[in-house]
């Protein structure tokens, strides 16, 4: 090949090279800052055309969604507590509840991590999003633009995980948002959830089918885990229970704990009072598996929070309670189920064997500042404050 034909070929090559290295150098250079912090991710936004594209899973992640692939169908779902969409890979059209809306361009493929317009995050999640030139920074502002009242009560078992966001919250949105945290117990939750008294209703246990029934338009979201352990004094010198004798001991049927292996006193059962979550759930996973429809002996001594039961049994040597992981401490001693201890790690590996589930519940859906601090506590942050007190994050 002569020199005159190949200098249009090689002058192609170069263009195309220089336009490659000019996209990657400027990946590279790209920064993404959320709610004013830096974000880690393993893959850069990528400026195409005039086309800021961000890395779907690391952005929605961050703002509390769950995001799914459908390999088949080459479908990315974002769900948060607003919202529903859905993106197909290479096609400019997108749903957003339903409705279908136009990208400026594509979803795309890129390196192996699905990419979206920046744009795209305002669209579809009610996000501020911004692009800095001078300093290639995505700027995106989600749980630092929130404002207005959100009223929150229920279950006391959530309650200091909901107050550790509401701080945190409201120290993002100084004099713009204010979040209110009450007690109650689960079904003062749901009634209240439902009713739109709170905006928020906390809830520490699945909700019932009798209540989905009554309540029609309930929503429930699920943002963690709890174990319940069984607690007694620190003096006591038991330390594993066997199912059978849970289930013994709560109902009555062994009185005495020189019965499972202690001195020769009395039993004193402390419980939780009727609509409380964390009763609910104890029947559900400590008794009804061994027999169906039994309740904790009527002799036992009820309380109005997880607290409550703490301090009685703190007090009185021979007393036997349950009690929130969030809510264990020095103060009192937990037991063993079968040999297995009440720790956050045997709850997560299945292990142990009283678990339920952590829930919120709204009148309908929920937008606005409720439905971003709902957001809030399946975002990496709200999973620290969950982790931090002692309950279980969703993965």
């Amino acid at each position: 090949m002569n020199l005159r034909k190949a200098l249009p070929i090689l002058i192609l090559v170069l263009v195309l090279i220089a336009s490659m290295t000019t996209t990657a150098m400027a990946s590279q250079n790209v920064r993404i800052v959320i709610d004013g912090s830096n974000i880690k991710s393993d893959v850069a936004p990528v400026i195409e055309n005039g086309r800021t594209l961000v890395p779907a899973k690391v952005i929605f992640e961050n703002l509390g969604a769950k995001v799914n692939w459908n390999a088949n169908k080459k479908e990315v779902t974002v769900t948060t507590a607003a919202t529903d969409v859905s993106l197909v890979i290479d096609s400019k059209t997108a749903k957003i509840d339903g409705k279908n809306v136009t990208l400026d361009v594509p979803a795309r493929i890129i390196n192996g991590r699905t990419f979206i317009p920046l744009k795209f995050i305002a669209d579809a999640v009610g996000a501020k999003v911004s692009w800095n030139a001078g300093t290639s920074t995505v700027d995106i502002k989600y749980f630092t633009d929130m404002q207005g009242t959100v009223k929150i009560g229920g279950s006391t078992t959530l309650q200091p995980i909901s107050q550790a966001a509401a701080d945190v919250l409201m120290k993002k949105n100084p004099g713009k948002l204010s979040v209110t945290v009450t007690g109650g117990g689960s079904g003062n939750g749901v009634k209240g959830g439902a009713s739109g008294e709170y905006n928020i209703g906390n809830v520490s246990r699945e909700i019932k089918d009798a209540e989905k029934t009554e309540y029609r338009d309930l929503q429930d979201f699920q943002i963690g885990s709890d174990g319940i352990a069984i607690i007694i004094h620190k003096n006591n010198s038991v330390k594993n229970l066997t199912k059978q004798q849970v289930f013994d001991i709560f109902t009555g049927k062994i009185k005495n704990w020189s019965e499972v292996g202690g001195s020769n006193a009395p039993i004193f059962v402390q419980t939780r009072e009727a609509g409380s979550g964390t009763l609910g759930a104890f029947v559900e996973l400590a008794l009804d598996p061994i027999q169906k429809d039994q309740q904790v002996v009527v002799t036992a001594t009820p309380h109005s929070s997880n607290p409550g039961v703490k301090q009685a049994v703190a007090k009185e040597v021979n007393a036997i309670g349950f009690l929130s992981f969030g809510h264990i401490d020095n103060s009192i001693k937990t037991l063993s189920i079968d040999g297995v201890e009440p720790t956050v790690a045997n709850a997560l590996n299945k292990k142990y064997p009283i678990v339920r589930p952590l829930v919120v519940c709204t009148k309908g859906r929920p937008s606005g500042a409720t439905a971003k601090l709902i957001d809030f506590f399946t975002s990496p942050e709200g999973k620290k404050i969950i982790d931090k007190e002692d309950f279980i994050s969703l993965p």
